[in-house]
């Protein structure tokens, strides 16, 4: 006899017979409640409730302060009625709040707002151990993942002392509080899928809950099993996530991923650290009753090394409803039956992939392996619809836009990769770095990637590839744009070989359409330290360096950071010898006015010898005349008178002129005395020559007809001769004192500003044109003139056979042609010496050592 099971009857309060659960009726979904309003004012949303069944995340303040100081933020959690946590499970958690419980999510209080449920939690901070995870993508080292395994083993032992089963401890349900290193403090949170003694319920559960990637196998089922051993090994999924970098499972869609958990152990090999692989392989075991738990985990924190029990591979639960048969698809020696399988081998093996697609027996076989599809697995019409689509592209050899679609196809939960290699925002940042740095792999990727823009476009369907399409977009801009921004800032050759459009180039324009905002932040933070480093700043580098908008200049810049250096140090090199130019200028400065205050009285006193051998001649003349009686009375009297006014002014004139120009410039270059002792200096040495015989005897007659003159007829011509003499000659020394002053103070100046001195119309720097050049102009025109006047008048009386006699006789050396050649040889010798007194004191007089020119 049978009998017909009782109906089984719902509260409509709970959704029995209705669609309440899944009917929103909080009236914010991304707010404080208006019923909470005036208590918690709105400091940052959390997390939007997108469903009914997730919970309105929120950061708030406490303006009652029941909970401490109104500034310290709490978090409030609002939730659909249906959806609301386990009243049993919120009493745990006050008795866990009010006690000692490290590493629980503390709740404060709780409350109704508009006829759904709310909580008040304290605020653990913003970041989760799935975001700390971002920034260890090799995996933590295993005293940092001993750390997590020991809080998180605390937190999940005093749940389950209080007989309350998480559900979904993940990544993202932990919080990191500090970071102290690779070590973190974290806080298990989120209590919303959990419950209390799961044990002791009277009927199986029915509301499915968790991440089928942190799920348990048993867990898995369509009536799922709720048991503390699920949370250890959703446990062991985070520490293995942690230890290996990455998922254990690299399958995405949830049922790839819950088949694959029903029939393989998870792979923990690429653990190298033999306890924590250990420790993987004691909470992954997918036997509920050998799987570790508190005990085992204790035993293995304290040093021990529990029993781990045999891997296993196959269904754990024979009596789970097969899956229909699909017909293995052959690659590389492998039979594949799941499309996420085949997806992630014919990504990783692009090689092998492109030579398989491109036959068309291969290609053939895939489409009808494809077709299998189209009655098995409940694809939706849009996924059929591709499907067909799919098949219709391989009967001819695929574009890479193509494989992409078959890609996305196959995996559509996969991770967004190409070639292998990631494309989100972390696996992009690793792409361009190693095509930057010259891997093979990763040149070849980023030019595929340039040749082929649809890929980027078309992965941008995939989980992490969110953006994609507007990065191909972005690069393509960038890369249009860097031949303009070369042709406008190049110079010469060597500035277009740097500015070469290389796969570096690409790289950063790559990673500049990707994350535009960060990797412009780094660009800016590296060339500011380069800027720094720089010996002196320059302009040019300033100004692409402030083009903090333009993208292109920006990696211009790092392009042209040699030319910048070089331009750099040259320019540094060149102000430090300014610099020293300058410091030297100052030291003899400071020397030349020491210089100049103890030489002070030694150069009057050769101004007062000058003045003296200048005046002394005309007391003897004048006395000669007096005494022989020979000029006349009037003519003696008035040379007396005029000698006094006029030796003090030839003292004061000579007493002023060294006062001005002052030591070392003005003796012996400059002074009365050095040009008397140059003047005898050249006499006798012209007087050794037989030319310089003559002409000293004629001299010798000439003057002692002119003493005898002036004895005789004029001795008042002496004072005034010698006094307007010296008064014409100090002017002019002045003159050019004065011009050669300006001319140093105009090279200083030039200097000081870090230019160089232009030289001036006459050819010497600082100088400016003499104001009687414009008399003497004309004066050196006619002497020229004269000069061929009067060579044309010899050549004309001489005639041409006057020059070739003449050409004869000194070619034969004829009678009175040694004494020609003997006086032109002499004449040579004199003019040489002459020239080079000349050009020494010219020599000495360019390059004085004075730098002030206003010390007089």
């Amino acid at each position: 006899m049978t009998t017909t099971p009782p109906t089984r009857f719902v509260d409509p309060a709970d959704g029995g017979f209705t669609n309440a659960r899944v009917v929103e009726t909080r009236p914010v979904r991304a707010g404080v409640p208006p019923a909470l309003a005036d208590r918690f004012p709105l400091v940052a949303v959390l997390s939007e409730a997108r469903r009914p069944a997730e919970a309105v995340v929120l950061r708030v303040r406490d303006l009652t302060a029941r909970h401490g100081p109104a500034e310290i933020p709490l978090v409030l959690k609002w939730y659909h009625r249906l959806h609301a946590p386990d009243p049993e499970v919120e009493q745990r958690l006050r008795e866990l709040a009010e006690g000692p419980a490290p590493h629980v999510e503390r709740l404060l209080e709780t409350g109704d707002a508009h006829g759904h449920p709310w909580h008040l939690y304290w605020s653990h901070g913003e970041e989760t151990l799935e975001k700390y995870h971002e920034d260890h993508p090799d995996g933590l080292p295993p005293d940092a993942v001993r750390a997590v395994v020991g809080q998180l083993c605390d937190a999940v032992t005093a749940l389950h002392g209080r007989g309350v089963v998480h559900r979904d401890i993940t990544p993202d349900n932990i919080m990191v509080q500090t970071r102290r290193g690779d070590t973190a403090d974290l806080v298990l949170v989120d209590f919303g899928a959990a419950v209390h003694r799961p044990d002791e319920a009277l009927e199986p559960r029915t509301d499915w809950r968790g991440k089928p990637l942190y799920l348990a196998p048993e867990a898995g089922l369509l009536r799922q099993t709720v048991s503390e051993a699920g949370d250890w090994w959703s446990l062991g999924m985070v520490v293995a996530q942690l230890a290996l970098g990455r998922h254990p499972i690299e399958f995405r869609r949830d049922e790839d991923v819950l088949a694959e958990i029903a029939t393989h152990d998870p792979d923990v090999g690429g653990i190298t650290h033999r306890r924590t692989r250990l420790l993987c392989e004691g909470l992954l075991t997918r036997a509920p009753e050998q799987r570790w738990q508190a005990a085992q985990v204790r035993d293995w924190l304290d040093g021990h090394d529990p029993y781990v029990a045999p891997r296993t591979d196959g269904r754990i639960f024979p009596d789970d409803p097969a899956r229909p048969a699909i017909r293995p698809f052959g690659f590389m020696g492998q039979e594949f039956t799941g499309t996420e399988h085949l997806a992630v081998h014919l990504d990783q093996n692009h090689v092998s992939a492109a030579r398989m697609l491109a036959d068309d027996d291969d290609r053939a076989r895939l489409a009808e392996w494809l077709g299998q599809f189209e009655t098995v697995g409940g694809r939706s019409h849009d996924e059929l619809r591709r499907l067909a689509a799919l098949r219709e592209e391989l009967r001819r050899p695929p574009s890479a836009g193509v494989v992409v679609d078959l890609l996305n196809w196959l995996g559509p939960a996969l991770d967004v990769t190409w070639h292998g290699a990631g494309l989100d925002a972390q696996g992009m940042r690793r792409l361009c770095q190693g095509a930057r740095d010259g891997h093979a792999d990763a040149v070849a990727l980023v030019r595929h990637l340039a040749e082929h823009p649809e890929v980027l476009t078309g992965l941008a369907r995939r989980p992490g590839g969110h953006g994609l399409d507007e990065t191909a977009r972005a690069w393509r801009v960038l890369r249009d744009r860097w031949e303009p921004t070369v042709q406008e800032l190049r110079r010469d050759r060597r500035d277009r070989a740097d500015l070469r459009r290389t796969v570096a180039v690409d790289a950063w324009l790559l990673q500049l359409a990707r994350e535009p905002e960060r990797t412009r932040q780094r660009l800016t933070d590296r060339l500011l330290r380069l800027r720094a480093e720089l010996p002196a700043p320059v302009p040019w580098f300033d100004a692409l360096i402030n083009a903090q908008d333009d993208d292109v200049r920006l990696v211009a810049a790092l392009l042209l950071t040699g030319r910048a250096r070089r331009e750099a140090e040259a320019l540094g090199a060149r102000r430090v010898e300014e610099e020293h130019a300058r410091l030297l200028a100052a030291d003899q400065d400071g020397i030349i006015t020491l210089l100049r205050r103890m030489d002070r009285l030694p150069t009057l006193g050769w101004a007062l010898l000058g003045a003296v051998v200048v005046t002394a001649p005309w007391t003897f003349v004048i006395g000669l005349a007096d005494v022989l009686g020979r000029a006349s009375q009037e003519a003696v009297v008035t040379a007396w008178l005029e000698a006094l006014p006029a030796a003090a002014f030839v003292f004061v004139v000579e007493m002023w002129t060294a006062v001005y120009i002052g030591p070392p410039f003005y003796h012996p270059s400059r002074s009365l005395a050095g040009l008397l002792i140059r003047s005898s200096e050249r006499p006798g040495r012209l007087a050794r020559t037989r030319l310089g015989r003559w002409a000293g005897a004629a001299l010798l007659v000439l003057a002692a007809f002119a003493g005898c003159y002036a004895v005789v007829a004029a001795p008042w011509l002496w004072p005034l001769a010698s006094a307007a003499a010296v008064a014409v000659w100090s002017l002019r020394r002045g003159w050019a004192w004065r011009r050669l002053r300006r001319g140093r103070r105009s090279r200083r100046e030039a200097r000081r500003r870090g230019r160089e001195d232009r030289p001036e119309p006459d050819g010497r720097q600082g100088a400016r044109p003499r104001a009687g050049d414009r008399w003497r102009r004309p004066g050196q025109t006619a002497r020229r003139w004269a000069a061929g006047v009067r060579r044309r008048v010899r050549r004309a009386a001489l005639g041409p056979a006057g020059g070739r006699r003449r050409v004869r006789r000194v070619a034969r050396g004829g009678t009175g042609g040694w004494w020609r050649r003997a006086r032109r040889a002499a004449r040579g010798r004199a003019g040489d010496r002459w020239r080079r007194v000349r050009r020494a004191d010219r020599r000495r007089d360019r390059t004085t050592t004075d730098t002030t020119g206003e010390q007089t």
